[in-house]
């Protein structure tokens, strides 16, 4: 009977501390950035941070999210549902003011935020459309490419139309007695290919082309006129 009186408390003993356990892993709330500095013995919050990085405090905040939001405390994903962050590796930018950087210390654990800089200056209104924003945090402009007028020189030079060569059928192989290949008109290889590539590819292959007829008419023109004057 002592035996198991000892087994029972034991297991008693053995379920109060796991409890225990479980409740101290519950995660604490983030305190504040001012609660934070008076804890580690600071006045202000700007004394946690004496060497500060940059030359000038910036404007924007570049935010990406690094960690999902699974079994994470319902202050947190509230915080990062006004940053307008859900899933793993989504963006935003925001302004740096004091509320908004009170929001990113408390989930600062689960972001990663860059400053956003202007290498080229900042943007104007005749810019828009032609900006990229950066995994670092840069944004960059690119200029639109003005069109200039066309002169004689810039003009590609075009065959006449004499030149150009003329559609004749299909093209088959030279001396070709298969059944399939005069039954389709073409060759068999190519009949099969014409629905699985596109026009542009297949056609030079597909068309069988010949000199215009018009550019060996004229050329004997040419040659009776000639041989009239002589």
């Amino acid at each position: 009977m002592s035996l198991l009186l000892r087994q029972l408390t034991a297991h008693r003993s053995l379920h109060t501390s796991a409890c225990s356990c479980i409740t101290n892993r519950y995660p604490v709330k983030t305190p504040s950035m001012k609660e934070t500095a008076i804890k580690l013995g600071f006045d202000k919050v700007k004394d946690m941070y004496p060497e500060y990085p940059l030359d000038e405090p910036p404007k924007f905040w570049f935010i990406k999210q690094l960690h999902t939001l699974k079994y994470r405390p319902y202050w947190e994903k509230e915080a990062m549902k006004e940053l307008g962050l859900h899933r793993r590796h989504d963006t935003c930018v925001h302004i740096n003011s004091p509320q908004m950087n009170e929001v990113l210390w408390t989930v600062k654990h689960l972001i990663k935020i860059q400053p956003i800089r202007f290498p080229q200056g900042m943007p104007e209104k005749s810019d828009v459309g032609y900006t990229q924003l950066k995994d670092n945090g840069e944004l960059v402009i690119y200029k639109k490419i003005e069109s200039k007028e066309a002169s004689d020189e810039d003009v590609v030079p075009v065959a006449p139309e004499e030149d150009w060569k003329v559609v004749s059928g299909y093209r088959m192989c030279n001396g070709c007695t298969n059944r399939r290949c005069l039954k389709y008109g073409m060759c068999q290889k190519l009949w099969r290919q014409r629905g699985m590539n596109y026009l542009e590819f297949i056609g030079p292959r597909l068309f069988n082309y010949v000199d215009n007829p018009e550019k060996n008419s004229k050329k004997i023109e040419t040659l009776e006129e000639k041989e009239n004057t002589n």
